[in-house]
């Protein structure tokens, strides 16, 4: 599904959520979330599957 080449990093910034992951390409791509919950499970779903805990 997803290109991306490093883990999803999660953020608070102004009482926004923010995901940020870097593409194979070098471009950074954000996600804006309401809740840190959110966030977080947005997150485990944008990582790549070889990145991914057992």
């Amino acid at each position: 599904m997803s290109d991306a080449s490093t883990k999803p990093t999660v953020s608070q910034e102004n009482d926004v959520w923010v995901i940020r992951l870097e593409k194979e390409s070098g471009k950074v791509q954000e996600y804006r979330c309401a809740t840190e919950s959110q966030a977080r499970q947005l997150a485990l779903v944008l990582m790549p599957k070889d990145k991914r805990a057992p």
